[in-house]
């Protein structure tokens, strides 16, 4: 009986804000790689999505999309200039005509890439070296910070104008917004670091800039790690609060998930 039900619950409409949804099946964001090297996606992106949504998923995430060209890793899809606008109108347009959502998944990976990627030093909010990647980041300036915020804002803008029916900030995985949350990688000693109201001030002020650009009926999701499965790294304890603050920040939808880059697959499991 218990069967039945979550079955039928699966196949019901539900709304994330003013998002209203054909069933609850969701496709969460993976890195298809169906990108060009600035960014735009390509053919086999738009196939993909098409059989997903013929499939009857009610809700696709794409993968991984870039805010600034420093934050890019291989075959990554990007949103950070006005030009991908025409290109994304023409994939929501694709998904939207199945009656299925499609919300884009903004990130910057921080250390979490290599200047063979993106031809300068990574960036991130310490100086801590990526075993997986062998590559070591400088530490972000406060120019630096204010830059990524407002490259999060921007490419929320060209979301919505691509016609997007949300976004989803990637707070997980050990890119850059996990990378201010976990302890490990945040070693800061400014307003930025230490406590978890420092270590949460980049991604509330990513919001803030975010929900001031698209306005308060355009649902923000954001995809955190429960655990990042590192000794010194995030702990459940602290990304429950995280999390509660995250929803009384306004966040319209939770994504839980674990892991960073260099923990061994933790992500993949």
């Amino acid at each position: 009986m218990g069967k039945k039900v979550i079955m039928s619950i699966l196949f019901e409409k539900t709304k994330i804000k003013n998002m209203e949804l054909k069933n609850r099946l969701v496709r969460s964001a993976t890195h298809e790689a169906m990108a060009d090297d600035n960014g735009f996606p390509t053919d086999k992106l738009f196939k993909l999505y098409e059989r997903l949504s013929k499939g009857g998923v009610g809700l696709i995430i794409t993968g991984y999309t870039f805010v600034s060209r420093d934050g890019k890793f291989t075959a990554m899809l990007g949103l950070d200039t006005d030009e991908h606008i025409k290109k994304y109108k023409k994939l929501t347009d694709h998904v939207h005509q199945y009656d299925t959502k499609l919300v884009v998944q903004l990130n910057h990976c921080g250390r979490q890439t290599t200047k063979e990627i993106t031809g300068i030093q990574p960036i991130a909010p310490s100086i801590v070296k990526d075993k997986s990647l062998f590559s070591t980041p400088r530490e972000m300036t406060e120019d630096d910070i204010e830059r990524i915020i407002d490259a999060f804002s921007q490419a929320a803008r060209r979301a919505k104008e691509s016609g997007f029916d949300a976004i989803q900030l990637h707070g997980a995985h050990g890119f850059l917004i996990n990378q201010f949350l976990c302890p490990y990688t945040n070693r800061r000693r400014d307003k930025w670091g230490g406590s978890i109201n420092n270590r949460m001030r980049f991604v509330t002020e990513i919001y803030e800039r975010v929900r001031k650009i698209v306005g308060d009926n355009f649902p923000i999701l954001i995809k955190i790690n429960a655990f990042d499965n590192m000794k010194k790294g995030l702990k459940l304890q602290e990304s429950i609060v995280m999390a509660e603050q995250m929803a009384e920040m306004g966040f319209d939808g939770i994504e839980i998930s674990c892991g960073i880059g260099e923990d061994g697959g933790a992500t993949l499991r």
